[in-house]
């Protein structure tokens, strides 16, 4: 009984080992990363125990061989095992074959590991917090102000000005330089700044890009292009369809910057979408009856928990909040 405790902390040490080994392999491991690390290490004799272990395996890839990998592939049919025992005996001993696979299993694990923190943007060079803003003032003279929960990557070379928004929103003021383009690229697609000032929602695959000043060229991952959309123009794409230019109210796009969202007759489903980027935890509609209900208004987005209070106050909606991370709306 006493046992699982135990047992949960090691798998939890771990996997934590895990994560730390893919960042530390990475090239943009920064000091900060180190000292948690070390801190990391320092704080349990479990920890030092996980973290030998995969390390032990990770130096170990280095011994691992083709017919080594052979053996991480599914059973082979009963007809193909007989056929298979003399190739096993010509593998080695049990202890080797059972090493190896443990070899395999770390890399394997390290690089899912490292392809999530990738995409998530756990390596970006400037991230904002949940609920949170932050300005960055880039090398070139450019400046950028990213929204909630959002993550950002700087490569500028001689040549090009590139950055990559791996999540959230940014808005951008960009520097002139005739002989360096300023490119954000999305994932889905890349922006191309002609002008001065523009945003860009990202939500997984889907892109949002809004002119605020001059223009912009959009392309996205499947090779469709808008050569320029222009300011007080809107477009939305994903990795292979491009919407089409639409004219909007670049103030109302501008909002959240003095820490404002504006509905006008949106939907309760958009409205708790948007909220929903503001803080942490979930907000779920359990009746579908009020999805579509219409909501004007301007809520802060510093305290979301008001704009709900108000949704609750001019809505036939009911809202209740389980702990700090759920909350669910529904007919009142």
């Amino acid at each position: 009984m006493n046992k699982a405790p135990s047992e949960t902390f090691s798998a939890r040490a771990e996997r934590e080992a895990i994560a730390w080994q893919a960042t530390l392999s990475s090239d943009l491991l920064s000091n900060q990363q180190r000292r948690a690390f070390e801190t990391w290490l320092a704080a349990s004799e479990q920890h030092r125990a996980a973290w030998r272990d995969v390390n032990a395996f990770w130096l170990g890839l280095d011994t691992v061989s083709a017919a080594d990998l052979e053996l991480a592939a599914p059973p082979a049919p009963a007809a193909a095992q007989e056929r298979s025992r003399a190739t096993a005996l010509r593998r080695g001993p049990p202890v080797r074959r059972h090493r190896a696979s443990l070899a395999l299993a770390a890399s394997l694990l390290l690089a899912v590991a490292a392809l999530h923190l990738r995409a998530s943007g756990y390596w970006a060079d400037y991230r904002s917090a949940v609920g949170g803003q932050r300005q960055v003032q880039l090398a070139d003279g450019s400046s950028v102000m990213l929204n909630t929960g959002s993550a950002l990557s700087v490569d500028f070379s001689a040549k090009q000005r590139r950055v990559s928004l791996h999540r959230g929103e940014a808005f951008f003021q960009v520097a002139a330089d005739p002989a360096r383009p300023f490119v954000v690229d999305t994932g889905a697609g890349t922006v191309q700044a002609l002008g001065t000032a523009f945003d860009v929602l990202r939500d997984d695959d889907r892109v949002r890009v809004t002119v605020l000043e001059h223009a912009v060229k959009v392309s996205n991952a499947d090779g469709k292009t808008l050569e320029r959309l222009n300011e007080a123009e809107q477009i939305q794409f994903d990795s292979r369809v491009l919407g089409r230019a639409e004219t909007v109210n670049p103030s109302r796009i501008a909002t959240w910057r003095q820490q404002r969202i504006v509905f006008q007759e949106q939907p309760l489903a958009t409205v708790v979408a948007e909220l929903e980027r503001y803080r942490p935890g979930k907000i779920l509609i359990t009746d579908s009856a009020i999805e579509n209900l219409p909501i004007t208004g301007v809520f802060g987005i510093g305290d979301t928990d008001l704009a709900l209070q108000a949704i609750e106050q001019s809505l036939p909606v009911r809202v209740r909040t389980l702990g700090s991370h759920l909350v669910l709306l529904s007919a009142r």
